[in-house]
């Protein structure tokens, strides 16, 4: 029988668990959410005024702050959760508590993290570093937009990704902090299972664009701990008393919602971009 616990080992999500962007969020408010960010971003760029370099690097540190928010919302995401906060079966090796496996999971996550950023930080100042920055800054702007409305529902972008998932066997063979530090190192990067979020994409090409190490390091370990909330939410929540599958079914309901918000602001940085170069 396959459990709340197991859809990470699905290729798509399933509807009866994560409902349907359409249903979930109306018509109306994906339209005038973006429209707000949209003008929100160009009275930002108009009233801050910053040059092309500074009006990159603050939209590409927005892309990496709501890809840590964005990232955490799914089946995979809240699986996760249910490693590191459930309780440990008698018959499972080592010794651990909830609290040190959240521990483990983000050194596993943010040792990964800190080097896939740095490298695309080197990497695309290398390959980017003699294109002009108002060309750079235009074209990430465009597929800030683009993205956000696909987040939305609107339009339909390519989202390349490594179409697999987390290793579930792990659960069952290996001791839970092993696990815990193991699931952190293969989500740490963000490009070795399903890409959840449009807003990895654009943290990614944006840091390449920036071209500094440091700063890619920084907003990656941003994301990595970002998407270590839904185990700290968990551990609040179980403690208070709540079940983790009840935890797991809030979360995934609250996935759209999350979507919805990550469109707007991908579209509202795009916007900020864009208005930078007027």
């Amino acid at each position: 029988m396959t459990t709340l616990l197991d859809h990470e080992a699905l290729p798509v999500d399933m509807p009866q668990i994560r409902p349907e962007l359409r249903r979930s969020v109306g018509i109306g408010s994906r339209l005038a959410l973006p429209a707000i960010a949209a003008g929100a971003g160009i009275v930002a760029a108009l009233v801050a005024a910053p040059g092309a370099a500074a009006g990159l690097t603050g939209a590409v540190v927005g892309a990496g702050l709501i890809t840590a928010l964005a990232a955490n919302w799914s089946t995979c995401g809240m699986s996760v959760a249910g490693v590191v906060v459930a309780p440990k079966q008698p018959d499972r090796r080592g010794s651990s508590t909830p609290l040190r496996r959240l521990g483990w999971h983000a050194l596993g996550s943010t040792a990964t993290a800190s080097i896939t950023g740095a490298l695309i930080g080197a990497l695309g100042g290398l390959a980017l570093g003699l294109v002009p920055i108002t060309l750079v800054l235009g074209a990430w702007a465009v597929l800030a937009a683009a993205y956000g409305l696909h987040e939305l529902g609107l339009l339909v972008m390519p989202t390349p990704m490594r179409r697999r998932q987390l290793p579930r066997h792990l659960r069952r063979s290996t001791a839970p902090w092993k696990v815990s530090l193991l699931f952190g190192a293969i989500i740490g990067p963000g490009f070795l299972i399903y890409i959840r979020s449009s807003a990895y994409y654009l943290l990614a090409l944006g840091v390449a664009a920036v071209g500094s190490p440091a700063l890619g390091a920084a907003l990656f370990v941003t994301v990595a701990l970002g998407r270590c909330l839904p185990s700290a939410t968990a551990i609040v929540y179980t403690r208070r008393g709540g079940s983790m599958p009840g935890f797991l079914s809030l979360m995934c309901l609250v996935d759209r919602r999350v979507q919805v918000f990550t469109g707007a602001v991908l579209v509202g940085l795009g916007a900020f971009a864009l208005g930078v170069l007027v």
